[in-house]
């Protein structure tokens, strides 16, 4: 039976605050071992995946799940690296309205590439440059959704662009010049990966983070995962 929601996510510990309040019914695993948890949130059905870190992984993961079951909508969540530059604060959720995967393309005497000569997706050219869009009245429905739900008044929930790398930013200098050529809200590494096979198969997707440093932040001890996961709990059990 095709569920409700598919919610992928990069690690354990991201999901692991959602799975101890719904803990879920069953499991099944694929041929390269990965788990596949499901259960129920009220009257709503859940599939979840974990899908291990980086673009690879996700993409293996999505599809060899897609090839058998076919979710109403897939919610990719997990926490990642917010932008300072944005306002936005630690334990934030953000919720993207695009996906860019920073590295696609030719490349140029600036960060932002120029677009490869080809579609990724026939059809699309934004994928020449690793662009994919998420439909905005669905983006504006689950933000609204979400900023009932949230669970106190010091929690923004934020719109906007994400970047995947697939190299974490490791200095604010760097952090300054991905800002200027992207505009992101956040870096993760499995977004636009994600976004590229939900579309291949004509799937919905929503993705949605939780920040637990800012970019370019290599001093872990100013890093807050703990409360970025927690946040992803009541996240999940909201959508």
């Amino acid at each position: 039976m095709n569920p409700d929601l598919l919610i992928l996510a990069a690690t354990h510990f991201e999901i692991s605050h959602f799975l101890t309040l719904y803990p879920g019914d069953s499991k099944q695993f694929t041929k390269t071992g990965l788990t596949i948890v499901s259960g129920k949130v009220g009257h709503k059905t859940y599939d979840l995946l974990i899908t291990g870190p980086g673009v690879f992984n996700a993409a293996h993961a999505l599809t060899v799940y897609l090839e058998q079951t076919s979710p109403t909508l897939v919610l990719l969540t997990g926490i990642a690296g917010i932008f300072k530059q944005t306002g936005g604060k630690i334990g934030d959720i953000a919720i993207a309205t695009r996906e860019h995967y920073i590295h696609t393309g030719v490349q140029t005497d600036c960060l932002a590439n120029a677009p490869l000569p080809f579609d990724l997706i026939d059809a699309d050219p934004l994928t020449r440059k690793g662009i994919y869009l998420f439909e905005q009245d669905r983006v504006d429905h689950y933000h609204e959704i979400l900023s009932r739900s949230v669970l106190s008044n010091k929690v923004n929930i934020i719109k906007g662009p994400f970047i995947t790398v697939s190299s974490i930013t490791s200095s604010f200098k760097q952090a300054d010049r991905l800002y200027s050529a992207f505009s992101p809200v956040m870096e993760a590494m499995e977004g636009a990966a994600c976004a590229h096979i939900a579309k291949l198969y004509d799937i919905p997707m929503i993705e949605v983070r939780s920040g637990s440093n800012f970019v370019g932040e290599r001093d872990k001890s100013k890093w807050d995962i703990e409360l970025a996961a927690k946040q992803l709990g009541w996240v999940c059990a909201a959508i």
